[in-house]
């Protein structure tokens, strides 16, 4: 009787099974997009900027390898979303500790971003983006996160990226 039970169940098993693997492919599914749910609506005076609404890429400006990968692996760490990684531009490759680039100085989101680093670090206006969300350019002589607060009141409108 109890191997009548398990032949049972295995076999409704592989029957589920086939029926799930021969399904049709379902074409709505949209990726996974590197972006906050703020990117699109933005943020305006008085909402809450949190990690998880800000996307952010790090670009290495110094000699040391994985500099840029370390540091996006802390700021993920914070659960900030991750954008891009990868060597700073020849325009940039000056940065000695950490430089936080956005649209506008008041962003709220790189506000956030550049709080992570160290309250004396201050949020430089972009005309041009190098990748997804809030930029930052790490150089040499930065060590690593600093302690900062987990979420910031919006003092002006921002990209909320």
């Amino acid at each position: 009787m109890t191997l009548l039970v398990l032949l049972g169940i295995l076999g409704a098993g592989a029957y589920m099974g086939w029926q799930r693997l021969s399904a049709p492919v379902d074409d709505t599914a949209q990726p996974k997009k590197a972006a906050g749910p703020r990117c699109d609506a933005g943020v305006s005076k008085g909402d809450v900027v949190r990690p998880r609404d800000v996307t952010v890429s790090v670009y290495n400006a110094g000699d040391r390898t994985g500099l840029a990968g370390q540091t996006m692996s802390e700021l993920e760490a914070r659960g900030f979303i991750a954008g891009e990684v990868g060597n700073a531009p020849e325009d940039l490759a000056s940065v000695d500790w950490v430089r936080v680039l956005a649209r506008s100085k008041t962003d709220p989101a790189a506000r956030l971003v550049a709080l992570q680093f160290g309250k004396q670090t201050l949020v430089q206006a972009v005309k041009q983006d190098l990748g997804p969300g809030v930029e930052v350019i790490v150089g040499d002589k930065f060590l690593g996160l600093v302690e900062a607060p987990r979420e910031l009141k919006a003092q002006a409108p921002g990209s909320g990226c």
